[in-house]
């Protein structure tokens, strides 16, 4: 049936272009709109939201205090770091589940998955006998920044911003190179010119975009290191002293560690659906949404990993759980909290792949009691540099050259387009949410200025329906940086998105017509690939390599740049003692070079 429907959309879009040159616009407009069962001009003569449940939202949501959110932001932020595999992240998996269990979440389940990540083993540079911390940065392709046992020794140079005229003069070959964070990809001169390290500091120029340009796709072997704004100004005083000699010793390993989904359930109401709302009679709790955020974080530096920006949607989430509780939807709600999601959303790839598929070769392969088959997803990603919230349709993980899929636009326009009138009547305002679909005059790239990954496109890449629900117009300059932390957050501006946030989903919780048929289906594109890396030796298997590879590092790359919004697309995996890997779900429909390395002892590739 899906395949049906694609094929009639494009002849029927093919129609209508052919149709562009010959016809009236008003008229070949008025087709589509008729076509897709959607019209976006449509006055409507009455509110969805009436004065008193308006005035009953806003009396609910007045307890969302900002002293509260910013509580719960501090609490994350002071795990250490959530990247999967660090301290802070299984320290905010149990606070999660914790919560769950207090607000009275029934079914709550934790679900384990594999996600292969750079684990920072320590580092330390030592100057004149005195050991000062460093923290190794996110390997290039898959060449972390390990150094050899014994590490490296070598005289320490300032190299300003890298430029090869800063440089000139200096002994580069054979030293430790410190520069300021802000000079974009300029390390890859001293690199060129023989420097055996290079350690950056916050010379007050930190942010996302250079966070980016840290790291390579390609496994360049430059050891890369942060070091604290106030270690590294003691070793510029040294220098000023004269020749400085220092040691450089670190260890930082791909390894397979575990991760966890979580999850819980708000039942819906046994009542039946208004009659006539549905082709057939149907109870509200037969309709469930899925409401989604992610709770570990980013950073260039793995070990630091504050992720406070981070935090914004769990924050929400949690705050969400609290709201409808109190005002109970009809509708069976299921809350999502997912791990892994900064490694090419991991978290919820795994949640898809054991619960939600549209292909019917993947459904037939879940047990029945492991199918969660929701209607609609809501997918929270927030950020606190701007106080207005938005729904996307589309995001840049799965579509890195921006363009419109004017199918998911349409599929998508109805519901975005509801829940922002409700909004607008609600709060009496136009400026707290923007529809971001289908937005008059403008498209969804203009409320994007970074390219971002959101769940909702690893949902929709298997055929569902999901809307993310995010922060407009925020460049989130502190995001994958160390500096991500509660001081550097407004949280005016994240209390006031999740009281938008909180009126639109106790609405939606219990309005009969958004979660009505549509005769639209998306495509589920996701196939899974799995095999064995095998070393050919000639001398012992002439004909057919039989040699497995252990933990070999298995790669492919996800399109587009290394980091989208700090979601690595370098899609990795360690394959076991048999050299065996898998990959549930390939995030590239087209297609894929896989790439295996043997990595040895100290980060090197050795085949």
């Amino acid at each position: 049936m899906s395949k049906l429907l694609n094929i009639l959309y494009l002849v029927f879009a093919a129609a209508m272009i052919a149709a562009m040159s010959l016809g009236d616009p008003a008229v070949i407009s008025q087709g589509v709109n008729d076509f897709f069962g959607w019209k976006p001009d449509e006055p409507v003569d009455a509110r969805l939201v009436s004065a008193a449940d308006a005035a009953q939202i806003r009396a609910l949501i007045s307890g969302i205090s900002k002293g509260e959110v910013a509580a719960e932001i501090a609490r994350f932020a002071a795990y250490g770091s959530r990247v999967v595999g660090y301290p802070g992240e299984q320290k905010a998996y149990e606070y999660v589940r914790q919560r769950f269990e207090e607000l009275g979440l029934e079914d709550i389940r934790s679900e384990t998955f594999a996600v292969t990540v750079p684990l920072d083993r320590g580092a330390v540079l030592v100057v004149a006998g005195e050991r000062k911390t460093l923290y190794c940065l996110w390997p290039n392709g898959v060449r972390t920044s390990s150094l050899p046992a014994g590490g490296v020794l070598g005289p320490l140079a300032y190299g300003g911003k890298g430029a090869l005229e800063e440089l000139d003069g200096q002994v580069v070959e054979g030293s430790i190179v410190l520069l300021d964070f802000d000079s974009g990809q300029n390390y890859l001169n001293p690199a060129s010119l023989g420097a055996r390290a290079i350690v950056f500091f916050d010379n007050g120029g930190v942010n996302r975009e250079q966070a980016s340009d840290k790291f390579l796709k390609v496994s360049v072997d430059i050891p890369r290191f942060w070091i604290e704004r106030e270690d590294a100004l003691e070793l510029l005083q040294l220098l000023q002293a004269g020749p400085v000699e220092v040691q450089v010793d670190a260890r930082m390993d791909w390894e397979g560690v575990e991760a966890r989904n979580i999850y819980g359930w708000l039942p819906g109401s046994e009542e039946m659906l208004p009659a006539k709302s549905r082709e057939k009679p149907q109870a509200w709790k037969d309709q469930t949404i899925v409401i989604q955020a992610y709770y570990d974080a980013i950073s260039v530096v793995p070990a630091l990993a504050p992720g406070a920006e981070n935090a914004a949607g769990i924050v929400a989430l949690l705050q969400l759980v609290e709201t409808l509780k109190a005002h109970r939807p009809h509708y069976s709600i299921l809350f999502l909290a997912t791990s892994g999601h900064f490694e090419g959303l991991a978290g919820i790839n795994n949640f898809l792949y054991r619960h939600s598929r549209r292909s019917e070769y993947f459904r037939e392969r879940m047990d029945e009691d492991q199918r969660i088959d929701f209607d609609l997803m809501f997918s929270l990603d927030l950020s606190s540099h701007a106080d207005r919230t938005i729904s996307f349709g589309m995001g840049t993980f799965y579509n890195p050259k921006w363009k419109t899929d004017n199918y998911v636009k349409y599929m998508l326009t109805p519901y975005s387009k509801r829940l922002s009138l409700v909004v607008e009547e609600i709060f009496a305002d136009t400026t707290r949410h923007y529809e971001g679909i289908a937005p008059p005059k403008r498209t969804w790239k203009n409320y994007m200025p970074i390219p971002l990954a959101f769940a909702s496109e690893a949902v929709a890449f298997v055929g569902q329906k999901a809307l993310a629900l995010a922060t407009a117009n925020d460049a989130r300059e502190q995001i994958d940086t160390p500096l991500d932390v509660p001081e550097a957050m407004d949280l005016k501006n994240l209390t006031r998105q999740i009281e938008t946030l909180a009126a639109m989903l106790a609405w939606a919780g219990r309005d009969a017509g958004l979660l009505k048929p549509t005769k639209l289906e998306l495509e589920d594109y996701g196939h899974s690939l799995a095999g064995a890396i095998y070393w050919f030796d000639r001398d012992v298997n002439f004909a057919v390599p039989k040699s497995p590879v252990p933990q070999a590092l298995v790669t492919y790359q996800q399109l587009g740049p290394n980091s989208v919004g700090g979601v690595r697309t370098l899609i990795a995996h360690q394959a076991d003692d048999e050299g065996r890997f898998r990959f549930d779900i390939m995030r590239n429909k087209l297609d894929n070079t896989v790439k295996a390395y043997e990595i040895g002892p100290w980060g090197e590739i050795v085949s």
